[in-house]
């Protein structure tokens, strides 16, 4: 009895699309890569929304602020080059997003650096299960 209940657990979340041992975790699509590379080392101030459906991001918000004083006059805020190496945070913020089903995932950078990374993660009710293999 238990061991169909759990083969019956197991096909019920795959056919649900939801993860399980067998799904792999899908690669990012190398534009969405880009963006967040290209945002992680051009902004100064801002932030970026990265929402997720399905396992795929379907949208990317970014909102850069320049605030203008005696520093940024004499430094500039526009960077042209490419960078040379990989940033510190692209992997972690790589793997977040790629664990995220359903949510968004908000990377807010101040003075050049990474300040939050916020990720908000929303479950769909038909892939939790009561004691008794109903939906909650």
């Amino acid at each position: 009895m238990t061991e169909f209940s759990a083969a019956r657990k197991k096909t019920t979340t795959e056919s649900r699309g939801g993860r399980s041992e067998s799904n792999p975790v899908r690669p990012l699509p190398s534009q969405v890569l880009d963006i967040i590379i290209h945002f992680l080392n051009t902004v100064h101030t801002g932030y970026l929304i990265l929402t997720v459906q399905d396992g795929h991001v379907v949208k990317i918000e970014k909102t850069e602020k320049f605030i203008i004083s005696a520093k940024s006059r004499e430094a500039g805020y526009i960077h042209y080059d490419k960078p040379q190496k990989k940033h510190p945070l692209q992997g972690k913020i790589t793997a977040e997003l790629q664990a995220i089903q359903y949510g968004q995932l908000v990377i807010r950078l101040d003075n050049g650096q990474v300040e939050q990374i916020e990720k908000t993660e929303k479950r769909r009710v038909h892939e939790l299960e009561g004691i008794y293999g109903d939906g909650i």
